[in-house]
């Protein structure tokens, strides 16, 4: 079971849940997924991101400065560092990819990080942020079979998955996307904070609660 009480209204997931976190832009949804992310590292878990928005190092210092451990165990697929000319330094825990379009690279990638971890026996949480820079370079149904194939693969290490979705696009692209997850963490912004609550992993939806 992976325990998100720190940061989810929510106690504990089984071992192979796809969270999907929904909200308008600028609510907050990449900060939850890194505390989400940084809580497992605490804890000697692995962390792995796919990333479409922010660089390696730039992932690394935001978890690192969330954690005590001296050498966080991340890695991850960095999309964006190549397309913007930016350096990419050989690393064993780092996997540049030209573009966020580029899916058989990243799952490729994405599959080899959590091979590793499996094969350590070691809890796993993997971020995706986000399927809406996804979007920006392809369609919904090429977007659907790679998220279907990336969450398939992370139930089958039994880790934890939490990707991100901007409000905004129609609801038809929607409702394809969330019927990958087996629940859904909605947010918002409240009147004096952040707040979310989650969907489809209770018999209920959670009470609104501020993150």
């Amino acid at each position: 079971m992976y325990d998100v009480s720190d940061h989810l209204p929510v106690g504990e997931l089984r071992r192979g849940t796809n969270l999907l976190v929904t909200g308008p832009q600028g609510v907050g949804k990449y900060e939850l997924l890194r505390e989400l992310l940084a809580t497992g590292v605490e804890r000697g878990q692995r962390g792995v991101v796919v990333s479409t928005s922010r660089s390696a190092p730039t992932i690394r210092d935001d978890v690192s400065a969330r954690t005590t451990t001296a050498d966080p165990d991340l890695s991850v697929v960095d999309c964006v560092s190549e397309r913007r000319g930016e350096s990419t330094p050989p690393d064993v825990d780092t996997e540049y990819v030209a573009s966020p379009s580029d899916f058989s690279s990243i799952g490729v990638a994405a599959s080899e990080f959590l091979g590793q971890a499996d094969g350590r026996a070691t809890e796993t949480r993997l971020g995706l942020h986000s399927l809406s820079n996804m979007l920006l370079e392809a369609d919904v149904k090429t977007v659907f079979r790679f998220t279907h194939i990336l969450t398939g693969r992370l139930s089958g290490v039994e880790g934890l998955g939490v990707v991100t979705l901007d409000d905004g696009h129609d609801q038809q692209t929607t409702n394809t996307l969330r019927q990958l997850f087996d629940g859904v963490v909605e947010t918002r912004h409240g009147v004096d904070s952040r707040e979310c609550r989650v969907v489809g992993v209770a018999e209920s939806a959670t009470e609104w609660a501020g993150f």
